[in-house]
């Protein structure tokens, strides 16, 4: 999607795949294949609500991930944003230090750097304290670009204190849940910051539709940075001299996915891959790519330039799996 006349520009690449980069600005891209055909169970999933069935906590799921949504949109407004948690904590919250208790180093580098933090152990803090901590761990970035969280386990708290299940017309007394975090972004000394750790979060159910915060524990996570851009996508100035390239290898399985019908038997998920190193003993290496299934994996020699020329009708390796 870059204008014809920057495609040979260098683009920087960040941490998180989601996000694509034109020089000197970042959007995020998602795509939302649209399937030639549909199976008759597409239609009834649609009209399934969650929750009807045994499994319950997958609606109350839903509603968490809704109050995560609305204060992961409010993170890319702004890091110190957080109104979302701050009108669904109870009056008697109570949340872990931000900070970490220890922070081990386990890879030093001008280029980059990761730490392991671990936030155990530590006093309880109460709701406007534990904002402040949220807002000022927040603050280390000066622009978040991605935040995701996804909720990893959830479970019922018994409404009674017997431990039975509570009415599945009637909410649980609370929910205990771990979230996954990402959240990565820029800083004043740095080009790009990555945080990935777990939290284990207590809600307590204050109707059938609304879950309030009860506890907040941090537990562990990566934190990696980098003082500037580390890579840069060369794919198009390598291999854009060859037709294969712009008709096969860019369009992905998505795109394929969406071309080819089911009734074809093609399974375009197969043994997809890449192999490197020099065929032909010239002290340049060569590229050999698996394509998905129904496409003939590429050769590609390395001219020694820093482009590529696909041999592979000539070499014969054009191998076509077609897997039932």
């Amino acid at each position: 999607m870059v204008p014809a006349k920057l495609r040979g520009l260098a683009l920087p690449l960040a941490f998180d795949s989601h996000q694509t980069f034109s020089p000197g600005d970042t959007a995020e891209f998602h795509l939302h294949p649209h399937y030639r055909s549909q199976t008759s169970l597409d239609a009834t999933v649609l009209k399934t609500q969650a929750g009807l069935d045994e499994y319950v906590t997958e609606k109350y799921h839903d509603q968490i991930v809704a109050t995560l949504e609305e204060w992961r949109a409010g993170l890319l407004q702004s890091p110190r944003n957080t109104l979302a948690i701050e009108k669904i904590l109870t009056s008697g919250f109570s949340g872990s230090s931000m900070r970490p208790i220890e922070s081990q180093l386990v890879r030093s580098g001008a280029m980059l750097e990761v730490r392991q933090n671990r936030f155990l152990d530590q006093t309880p803090l109460g709701r406007n304290a534990f904002l402040q901590e949220l807002q000022a761990a927040m603050s280390f970035f000066s622009q978040i670009l991605t935040a995701e969280f996804q909720v990893v386990s959830i479970s019922a708290i018994p409404l009674n204190a017997g431990g039975t299940d509570a009415a599945k017309d009637q909410p649980p007394g609370g929910l205990r849940t771990r979230v996954r975090y990402e959240i990565v972004g820029s800083g004043p000394d740095f080009h790009r910051a990555q945080r990935v750790g777990h939290w284990d979060i207590d809600w307590k159910a204050t109707s059938a539709s609304n879950f309030q915060m009860k506890t907040w524990r941090a537990l562990a996570e990566t934190q990696s940075r980098a003082a500037n851009p580390i890579y840069v996508d060369i794919a198009a100035q390598a291999f854009a001299g060859n037709s294969s390239f712009a008709s096969q290898l860019q369009r992905g399985s998505d795109y394929w996915r969406t071309v080819l019908d089911g009734a074809c038997g093609i399974d375009i998920y197969g043994h997809n891959g890449v192999s490197v190193g020099d065929i032909d003993d010239d002290g340049f290496d060569d590229v050999y790519v698996c394509q998905p299934a129904g496409l003939p994996n590429r050769l590609y020699r390395n001219r020694g330039d820093g482009t590529f020329e696909d041999i592979t009708e000539a070499s014969g390796v054009g191998i076509l799996e077609n897997t039932a």
